[in-house]
This record gives C-alpha cells, sequence and structure tokens, in this order.
C-alpha cells in the first residue's frame, strides 16, 4: 500500500456491518470509467465559529456597530491583519486566502446570517449539534440523521459503490446515524487485526476460520476485504497538502474520489471553536490560526480534485452547529450565539457571491439583544445541495417538516448552482 506522508504511516478503521451480515463486495475498489456519481461533503466546525469574524462587515452603519461592539477582536479593514475584500459590503478574514482563491475563481458561495427556526435552536454544544445533523429543529428524538435520510432516499445511489458513504472521524456521527453503509475510517493502522510482520499470514488464517455463511463469517470476511481495497487505493498525499489533520482527512476523501470507489457522501469534523477566552486581536492569535488551517486544507482538497478534473462532482458545504454573540466579552472571546455563515464550494457552485440577508447588528437587530438573527433556514441551504446537485427529490424525507425554497435565489434571483450539470 502506497502509505501518506502522515496520518496513513498505519492507519485505523472500521467498517459498520450490515445487521443482516450480507456480502457487501467490497474487494473490488475501483468502479467501471462512467459509473462516478455526484458527492457530497459535509464539514462540521465543532465548537461554534465566530462566524462574524469570518465574514466581516467592511463598510457603512455594519461596520459601526461592528467596530463599537467589537474594540479589541475586530478584523480590521486595512493595516496588519485586515481583512479580504470580497463586494465591499464583506471581507473575508485576513487568513482565509485560500478561501478568498475560491471565492475569487466562483467556486465559494458563503451564505449569511443561516441557523434554525427561531425559538428551535439551543447555546448547547451536543443538543445544537444534534439538531443540525439530525435535520430535525427542535427534535432530539429524531432516530436518523439527515446524510442517512439522503443515502436511504436517493434515486442516485451507485450500483455497487464499494464505499457509498464514509466518517473520516474516529466514530461516525450523527448525520449518518442509520446509514448502516458508512465506513468510519480514522486511522488505519487499527483495522489491521496484525499490521506488523505477519499481517497476511494473520489475514489467510482469520479467513480459513471465517469461511462459513453466518452473520459473524460475514461481517469478518467483509472486513478483510475492506483491509485489501484499502491496499488497493493510492492514499499518498499530494505535497501541497498542508501538515495538519484537518488536511489529512481532506485529502482522504479526495483520494477516496480519486479511486472512485463509489463515495456519495463523507464526513468530516474540524473542532476548536470555542473561542470564551483569548480569541486573537487585531485579527491575530488563535482565531487566525483555526482559520489560516481551514483555508489552507479547503484550498489543497479543491485544487486536488481540480487537477483530476473531479471539482464539478463534488460539493463541499462547512457549517458550524452554531454562531457566536455580536459584542465581546470580558476575556477577549466571544460566547456561544445563534446564525453563522455557511460555506458551499464546489465547481458547479455558483461562487463569487455572499448569499442570504444579513439581517444587521445594531442593538435592535439583534436575536435576544446579543446574537446575529437567522434569516436563512440551515435546510434551504442543504436543500438546494440535496435536490438540485445530488438529484434526490425526497427532500420531505431527508428534512422532514421542512417547506421552505430551496433554491437560494436570496439575491437577485441568483442560483447556488450554474446550469448544466448532470
Amino acid at each position: 500500500m502506497k502509505l501518506s506522508r502522515r496520518k496513513f504511516i498505519g492507519g485505523s478503521a472500521s467498517v459498520l456491518a450490515t445487521a443482516s451480515g450480507l456480502q457487501m463486495g467490497f474487494a473490488q475498489a475501483a468502479l467501471p470509467p462512467g459509473a462516478r456519481g455526484k458527492t457530497l461533503v459535509y464539514l462540521f466546525l465543532r465548537g461554534g465559529i465566530d462566524g462574524l469574524n469570518l465574514v466581516i462587515p467592511r463598510t457603512g452603519t455594519h461596520r459601526a456597530e461592528y467596530e463599537m461592539k467589537r474594540p479589541n477582536i475586530q478584523v480590521p479593514v486595512s493595516g496588519p491583519g485586515a481583512m479580504l475584500n470580497l463586494n465591499g459590503q464583506f471581507g473575508l478574514h485576513g487568513s482565509a486566502t485560500g478561501l478568498k482563491a475560491l471565492y475569487d475563481s466562483g467556486k465559494l458561495a458563503i451564505v449569511h446570517a443561516v441557523g434554525m427556526p427561531e425559538g428551535t435552536g439551543s447555546r448547547s454544544h451536543f443538543d445544537s449539534q444534534e439538531m443540525y445533523e439530525l435535520g430535525t429543529p427542535g427534535d432530539l428524538s429524531t432516530a436518523t440523521g439527515w446524510l442517512a435520510r439522503h443515502m436511504i432516499s436517493t434515486p442516485g445511489l451507485v450500483t455497487d459503490a464499494a464505499i457509498p458513504s464514509l466518517s473520516t472521524g474516529s466514530s461516525s456521527p450523527t448525520s449518518l446515524l442509520g446509514d448502516n453503509t458508512a465506513m468510519t475510517l480514522d486511522d488505519a493502522r487499527y483495522f489491521h487485526p496484525n499490521a506488523g510482520r505477519y499481517g497476511n499470514e494473520h489475514l489467510d488464517a482469520l479467513a480459513q476460520i471465517y469461511a462459513g455463511t453466518s452473520s459473524l463469517d460475514y461481517a469478518v470476511q467483509n472486513s478483510i476485504d475492506t483491509i485489501n481495497m484499502l491496499e488497493q487505493i493510492d492514499l499518498e498525499l499530494p505535497a501541497f497538502y498542508p501538515d495538519t489533520s484537518l488536511a489529512d482527512d481532506l485529502g482522504l476523501v479526495a483520494g477516496m474520489l480519486k479511486m472512485n470507489v463509489g463515495l456519495q457522501v463523507a464526513t468530516v469534523d474540524f473542532g476548536g471553536w470555542d473561542t470564551h477566552n483569548g480569541q486573537g486581536n487585531d485579527g491575530g492569535g488563535y482565531f487566525a490560526g483555526r482559520v489560516e488551517i481551514l483555508s489552507q486544507a479547503i484550498e489543497a482538497f479543491m485544487n486536488d480534485l481540480a487537477s483530476h478534473g473531479l471539482e464539478n462532482d463534488v460539493v463541499l458545504v462547512v457549517q458550524s452547529e452554531f454562531g457566536r454573540r455580536v459584542r465581546e466579552n470580558g476575556n477577549q472571546g466571544t460566547d456561544h450565539g445563534t446564525a453563522h455563515p455557511m460555506l458551499v464550494i464546489g465547481g458547479r457552485v455558483q461562487g463569487g457571491v455572499v448569499y442570504g440577508t444579513f439581517p444587521g447588528i445594531a442593538d435592535d437587530d439583534l436575536y435576544l439583544n446579543t446574537d446575529v438573527r437567522a434569516t436563512t433556514d440551515f435546510r434551504e441551504v442543504l436543500g438546494d445541495i440535496v435536490v438540485n446537485f445530488m438529484k434526490n427529490p425526497n427532500l420531505d424525507f431527508v428534512f422532514p417538516g421542512y417547506t421552505g425554497p430551496i433554491s437560494l435565489g436570496l439575491t437577485g434571483g441568483a442560483e447556488l448552482f450554474g446550469d448544466g450539470f448532470e
């Protein structure tokens, strides 16, 4: 196996076997040419990102209110640590140079002030993450995640996919709850029962012991097939990927896409956004470092896809469990808030645009006198991707109870996706 510089020096993985124990046919990794489908990559920023310091008011009364409410942690318009101008009205954090390049090339769309319907959200990390990933705001009792329901209901599932869905974390996220095809692959070292000198002999022995037809036999056979399949996939990261865990995770997804294993959905987590203290002043500090890691990893991922002609087949969507409060706190940080921006990235995305309605941050504009008010339901953004890119018409199943729009024609009738994709 060609192993990466870092993460795949060994690797860990676990496969969620089907309850029926049926053979899943993992031994053949690559699909025939022409069998490729569309892929949705769901990147969740755990901890609650300060979206107001990622996509920042640049001019006018919004800027004046921003500077008044954030005297220390504001991102400046010019000088050291200055924001990157997007459209005159908003700017990106100065550390987000990779995201800015994607925005300028029309591959990044930003939807500002996204959240749950008023009164249904939560400032609890756990509850808010659960509701977003379940896709049912205000309801924590839902038995399946929204991505799992998409996988169950989509008519576009690639036939004979070796890995239809993938989680790059150490455990499968709530969004994939109920998807029994999902592979959880974090560090491949711990997937192999014996990755040492006698690894092949160990696998051969297991194959002989579990050669029967029981559910346990099939589960072990599937695991052995998966180990063999992973050995066929070139998981070496190109040199332009930065040396970060997030880049490793996105590079893994890119490797699966390049190998064409039938990947339809992938989830990636990136934490560290709970910035109650020492967030960083004047565009620098801790928050700037997190933004830089995020920006560089996404840029490398998209450049990797583009170099293999895959950027039109993939959409990467980025969200968090909530934004932060508008006013900085006494510790030069920000506390749990409500609305935040979502990022939608891909070759078919109508990018270079800030979508949504920014509600303003004057005192009278704030939700509960503290937060950026949500003006776009998160299900509108995800629904646009599910229906118009992934071609799954069963939105009422993916997001039960949602009856809102799915076109994001919120700023002059612009559509999120360009014409011509299949």
